[in-house]
């Protein structure tokens, strides 16, 4: 029972029979494990189950994005429909939980890897589908790195456990699964790393963007995940491999609150594609989450819109920031607050709104601070300005910590509501400040609590501290 329960709850793969399902793919349908990874065309499938998990509630169905901001000063929750309240008030276990599905993710990943050798196909198929699924599970690992562990810029010595569980085997036996320890945050990283350096020589440029990995996408990720390393000099060159891919455009400011309405993003270099078999509905959705409307021009409220624009994060928007109009009154019990609109059914279908995981923006903000911080400041203040003209707002010539605390704003503004003040906090290792309450950086909450079965099977993985 131990085992079995270690396998579901860490997200392994068993099968008991030829007759149950390993892998969902899309369109929807399931592979038989006794054929599932014999072809390229079921390698190709599973790797489309891959992409697919990822529209989980608790991945980048919701959690990944709204979570972030109320964990962070950037969200309240209204109370309204009893989702997300524990989250906004930071109560201890109360934070993103992407564990289990991550780990399934990872185990399916690790199955097509496992398999790729013994399949007869062209190389350059081979080398795409490898590619594909390494830039897959670097941007898992990195989330559950982001979400359970400290991130290298900035780490409590006395509360530090250590990273995750790195699994890069596949498991469908029992007799296979190993109780795997903690890694440390450099091993992650350094997995996540060799991941994304591989990926980048061997995915194909003809990949369909941004639904599909590219190159562009993950020098992209790359930039983000080097970013959090603190590793300079790497943010900047990934960020520029990231722009002269091409895969991904900088709209002007005539266009920028419009590319939120578009049913792909011109900004993305890898997002999330929702179709009508994925709509999470007006209860789990992005769009039941932070808006009443259906669309921005409804008359009729739709949902509860339980996170909600706070007062700090509105009036950081200075008058004439272009990105305030991304922000509009809700209706009903919102009709005093303010909601944010980025997610309004921008697919023509209520609830079925791709999701944006690294675009443009992020890109050059990333760069801009990994500048600053290597001191190259005239350099970092050229592309935060290309970053605030295009909001509508003067350039600026700032050094020091000056041009870093205004990166960090200009970050707040530009991808409020996507998922990354909370994480941005706690990489710079400052303190969260919000009415609900505040959380200062040593605070045990800033990281996510292990699954507690998990840590009651397996005696070697260590909880975090405080829990």
């Amino acid at each position: 029972m131990k085992k079995s329960a270690f396998i579901i709850l860490l997200a392994t793969t068993m099968l008991a029979s030829s007759c149950e399902k390993i892998l969902e793919v899309e369109p929807r349908q399931s592979i038989d494990a006794s054929t599932a990874l014999t072809s390229p065309e079921a390698l190709t499938a599973a790797t489309n189950g891959v992409y697919a998990k990822l529209r989980e509630v608790s991945l980048y169905g919701r959690d990944l994005i709204a979570i972030p901001e109320v964990l962070a000063d950037n969200g309240v929750n209204t109370g309204a429909g009893n989702r997300l309240i524990r989250e906004s008030n930071n109560e201890i276990g109360a934070h993103v939980s992407n564990w289990q599905q991550s780990y399934y993710g990872i185990n399916r990943i690790n199955l097509i890897l496992d398999a790729l050798d013994g399949v007869a196909m062209d190389e350059s198929v081979r080398n795409n589908i490898k590619g594909q699924n390494l830039f897959l599970r670097a941007l898992l690992y990195h989330n559950l790195l982001r979400v359970y562990a400290y991130d290298p810029t900035a780490i409590v010595q006395e509360s530090n456990k250590g990273g995750v569980p790195i699994l890069v085997r596949g498991v469908l036996e029992v007799d296979d699964i190993t109780f795997a320890p903690r890694s440390s945050i450099k091993e992650g990283y350094d997995l996540v790393y060799k991941d994304l350096t591989e990926a980048y020589t061997l995915i194909s440029e003809k990949n369909n963007a941004p639904a599909f990995a590219t190159k562009g996408a993950v020098a992209a990720l790359f930039s983000r995940v080097a970013l959090y390393n603190g590793d300079y000099q790497k943010v900047v060159e990934e960020a520029d491999k990231a722009i002269a891919s091409k895969v991904a455009t900088f709209p002007g400011k005539a266009e920028l609150l419009n590319s939120w309405r578009a049913e792909k993003h011109p900004e993305s270099f890898f997002e999330i594609a929702f179709t009508t078999a994925d709509n999470l509905g007006s209860n789990e959705s992005l769009r039941a989450t932070f808006m009443t409307r259906t669309t921005v021009t409804s008359t009729t409220t739709a949902s509860f819109g339980n996170v909600v624009v706070s007062d700090n994060l509105y009036t950081a928007y200075s008058a004439s920031d272009i990105r305030r109009g991304w922000i509009q009154k809700g209706l009903g019990a919102n009709a005093n607050r303010n909601e944010m609109t980025k997610f309004a059914s921008k697919n023509g279908v209520a609830n079925l709104d791709n999701v944006p995981v690294i675009r443009y923006a992020e890109v050059l903000l990333n760069k801009a601070e990994a500048l600053a911080n290597l001191g190259r400041e005239d350099e970092a203040n050229v592309v935060l300005n290309q970053i605030r003209t295009r909001a509508n707002l003067v350039e600026v010539s700032l050094a020091g910590t000056a041009l870093l605390d205004e990166v960090l704003l200009q970050r707040r503004l530009e991808l409020a509501f996507e998922g990354h003040r909370f994480f941005d906090l706690k990489r710079k290792g400052k303190d969260v400040i919000k009415e609900a309450g505040n959380v200062s950086f040593n605070d045990f909450r800033m990281l996510a609590r292990l699954p507690i079965r998990e840590v009651e099977i397996n005696p070697n993985l260590s909880q975090n501290t405080g829990y």
